[in-house]
């Protein structure tokens, strides 16, 4: 009933808006083109999707990876300017679609309509990308780094690799990071002193990777936790000096935190001042609560990598509102090379 009651008040203030604009729904369009009929709203995306095929010529999307009531308010929003429109929708989500010949006008519409009513925008914020899954992203983390835990702690003589060697060619020593050995960085994540300080960062991190992936996905999530750890390292090393030592996965995790505030400020249409001060404020609290404890706690790399990842938060989460979450192919793409530029690091620092 609630829906029925808010799709009839969006209809109501589309139509409005269209009587005070310009043509009526109904009327033909400069293409000569009659409007496509106003999907119900007891189902509203279920049969249109249906029609139009992935990639079919002469439409362009003009919003993508809406939540279905979104969609809806915007299908509305163009049926009430008389634009023909074609829903296609994907599982929870859904892309809006016109002629090419239209699309100019169905943005200016759209924009138009987005200034007008933009304290009802909250509607329009695109699902999150998939389910909070701790168990994929604590298995992806898993695989990374118990592995490298029980790597390092073993011995290999045939190999030439013993506990030492690889703290010796993995930990983020500063100097020899600014010396050119930049693959530290990305090592000394993978490295711990002792299984607490692993069984904590795999809990922590699990729990902030999952958040995370669910808005970006599995592999965006992973991959874009390892870049902010790494160039976290990397600020720490240059800012810190020549004598600092680093190593653990809390960069990482901090840059998880700073991502999520990134994505949670810019992921919708009041993303300015009043709808990014309450994420920001958040990830800041959070880095003041976790990341300050303990004599041996790296505070450069915990406020470095929630920094970093901030920074790449804030244009990730703008280019998830444009243009929705990413798509299961890049999302492959991206949880493979989450596995395999760490390798290739280890690869160059035990060469």
């Amino acid at each position: 009933m609630r829906e029925r009651r808010d799709t009839a008040r969006l209809l109501w203030r589309a139509r409005r808006s269209a009587e005070r604009r310009g043509p009526e729904a109904g009327e033909e369009t400069p293409s000569g083109q009659a409007p496509a009929p106003l999907p119900q709203a007891d189902g509203p995306l279920a049969e249109r999707s249906e029609n139009l095929q992935h990639g079919q010529e002469g439409w362009r999307p003009v919003a993508r990876g809406l939540g279905l009531a979104a969609a809806d308010e915007l299908g509305l929003v163009l049926e009430a300017r008389g634009v023909p429109f074609v829903p296609r929708r994907s599982g929870r989500s859904a892309d809006i679609l016109v002629p090419a010949e239209e699309h100019g006008r169905a943005m200016a519409e759209i924009a138009a309509y987005i200034a007008e009513n933009r304290e009802h925008l909250h509607d329009l914020r695109p699902p999150p990308a998939t389910r909070l899954d701790l168990a994929a992203v604590g298995l992806c983390l898993s695989l990374l780094l118990i592995s490298t835990y029980m790597l390092s702690r073993s011995v290999l003589p045939g190999l030439g690799l013993y506990p030492h060697t690889w703290e010796n060619a993995g930990i983020a020593d500063a100097g020899k990071i600014m010396a050119g050995q930049w693959w530290r960085a990305a090592t000394a994540l993978m490295l711990h002193a002792d299984a607490a300080h692993l069984l904590g960062n795999l809990c922590v991190g699990t729990i902030f990777g999952a958040v995370l992936c669910a808005e970006i996905g599995l592999g965006c999530g992973l991959l874009a936790m390892l870049v902010s750890g790494f160039l976290g390292n990397l600020v720490n090393a240059a800012v810190l000096g020549p004598d600092h030592l680093s190593l653990g996965f809390s960069t990482a995790v901090f840059g998880a935190a700073g991502l999520i505030a990134g994505l949670r400020a810019m992921a919708g249409p009041l993303s300015g001042l009043r709808g990014g001060f309450l994420p920001l404020a958040a990830g800041l609290s959070l880095v003041a609560m976790l990341g300050s404890g303990g004599q041996h706690t790296d505070l450069g790399a915990h406020a470095f990598g929630f920094l970093v990842g901030l920074a790449l938060g804030l244009p990730i989460g703008r280019l998830t509102h444009r243009l929705g979450p990413p798509g299961p192919r890049l999302d492959r793409i991206c949880l493979f090379l989450g596995f395999v530029l760490p390798a290739a690091a280890w690869a160059m620092a035990l060469r």
